[in-house]
């Protein structure tokens, strides 16, 4: 018997029942729509190379084939070698990134290469420092400057006074508060400036004078040098020796020793040209008079340094006898004459060292 629910009755209230069927209620069963598989997707033959999915809906699946595994549509030129694990020590290895094309892109930053140059220039002033330290342990740097403290002025006033010294009248030194004054206010004070750029001529001219003589090779450059400095150098040990010896007390300093010995090349410049001009006669009159004129500039510059008498107080008061006898004073003619010999060798010495290092040339 169906059920009607609109039914009543008088009994007690029923439980529902379930209906499988759904004709019952009335209504019209709807149909289940037919069942259309999508056909699997084929694969092509070659499936390593060209992992290629071919549906003929162009519906895409993902292969989840281990061996192309992070393979995607959207990278299709995705090498899978580099899909490991960043821990991979094989994959560090065949890592593309250079790291030297790093480091060089790093220091194209402008920030890196500010740090770049302060650095070095904090380490180029170290280094500077570290030099001048050690270099004034020998030569203080401070005096050098004194000596080179010149200008055009004073060069071309200083050789005219060396190839034309008879007429000066003033060969005293001027000093501000007991300090001698630079070389380019005193004309008459020593420096190295010219005798260092007349070493360096005399060495082009003696290989210009070789070349025209078809005797120069490079070889000849560095024995003019080294000839030159040797003998500067034994007529150094020669003047000090003899200050030595004879107890000479001078104001004179190595380095201007050095000034005086060293003027001499500006006369051997010079007789160098006269020998390029007018060949060996002209060579022999330039020795003879820029012999001349350099004595006697140097007579008359070192007479107010080594005739100059030191003042101190041992030398003013006599000597105290003991034993009751009369003091005895100190013979100042003895040491003038000594003093006198010392600046007659001097002279003599700018005669035969020019000679000595231009006889070969004439």
């Amino acid at each position: 018997m169906s059920y009607n629910p609109t039914s009543r009755s008088s009994g007690p209230a029923k439980k529902a029942k379930r209906v499988s069927d759904v004709n019952a209620l009335g209504g019209v069963a709807q149909q289940p729509a037919p069942f259309n598989p999508i056909p699997a997707p084929t694969l092509s033959a070659n499936y390593d190379n060209n992992p290629t999915i071919q549906s003929p809906s162009n519906f895409y699946t993902p292969n989840t084939s281990p061996s192309n595994y992070m393979q995607s549509p959207q990278a299709p030129n995705y090498n899978p070698q580099y899909a490991s694990s960043p821990y991979d020590p094989q994959q560090q290895q065949q890592s593309p990134i250079d790291p030297n094309q790093i480091g060089f892109n790093m220091f194209q930053q402008p920030i890196m290469q500010d740090m770049a140059f302060q650095y070095g220039q904090k380490l180029a002033d170290q280094g500077k420092e570290l030099v001048n330290k050690e270099l004034e342990k020998y030569v203080s740097v401070t005096k050098l400057k004194y000596y080179f403290a010149v200008d055009n002025k004073y060069v071309m006033n200083k050789l005219r006074l060396l190839f034309f010294p008879f007429a000066q009248k003033d060969w005293s030194l001027k000093f501000d508060q007991e300090t001698a004054v630079q070389p380019r206010y005193d004309l008459n004070s020593p420096d190295l400036y010219i005798p260092t750029m007349g070493y360096i001529t005399y060495i082009v001219l003696a290989g210009f004078i070789l070349g025209l003589q078809d005797r120069f090779s490079p070889e000849q450059l560095g024995i003019q040098a080294s000839s030159a400095l040797a003998y500067n150098i034994f007529e150094l040990i020669i003047y000090t020796i003899t200050l030595y010896v004879t107890n000479i007390q001078t104001t004179l300093r190595t380095l201007d020793l050095v000034a005086f010995s060293g003027y001499k090349y500006a006369s051997i410049v010079a007789i160098l040209c006269a020998t390029i001009l007018f060949s060996t006669t002209g060579y022999w009159i330039a020795l003879i008079y820029c012999g001349s004129t350099l004595a006697f500039f140097l007579l008359r510059t070192l007479k107010a340094k080594v005739l100059s008498e030191p003042v101190s107080s041992a030398a003013q008061a006599p000597n105290y006898d003991p034993y009751g006898q009369q003091p005895q004073s100190f013979d100042h003619t003895l040491g003038r004459k000594r003093k006198l010999y010392f600046l007659f060798m001097f002279a003599i010495m700018q005669f035969f060292l020019p000679f000595m290092l231009t006889k070969h040339l004439k």
